[in-house]
């Protein structure tokens, strides 16, 4: 009895695998049939961004830099929720579906300032939490 059990088994697992075989087979020829309209759109997505400058349509920034923007044109210094709420009242930036866009904005200001030192796009300022624009640019 045990080998019959053992037999079954096996044919079972065989069975499995070959399903599994087969399921893999088509999930790959499913891939690669989309993968060759892909290649074709890729000249047409180059040519959108260089019709979009033709147009004047204004690109939008990435937080970083929409950061900068709006701190270069402030006299004083601002914290990182303060530099967000301008540049989406100014249109440079919307938000996607991060819940804490002040936190991730912080921190990519303190890894830039760490790892530019003075060619750095921000500065510390005296008040905790806010930035200044650097020197050289007011």
């Amino acid at each position: 009895m045990s080998k019959k059990k053992t037999t079954a088994t096996t044919a079972t697992k065989r069975n499995t695998r070959a399903a599994a075989k087969s399921a893999a087979s088509k999930a790959t020829e499913a891939n690669a049939k989309p993968a060759a309209p892909k290649s074709e759109a890729s000249p047409k997505a180059k040519a959108k961004p260089a019709e979009a400058k033709a147009e004047g349509k204004k690109s939008k920034l990435s937080l970083l830099s929409a950061a900068a923007a709006v701190l270069a044109e402030s006299d004083e210094p601002l914290n990182c929720k303060r530099m967000i709420e301008l540049a989406k009242e100014r249109g440079l930036w919307t938000p996607g579906a991060g819940k804490t866009p002040e936190q991730t904005l912080y921190s990519a200001i303190m890894r830039e300032i760490k790892d530019k030192g003075d060619a750095a796009r921000f500065r510390k300022s005296p008040l905790r939490g806010h930035f200044l624009a650097p020197v050289s640019a007011s």
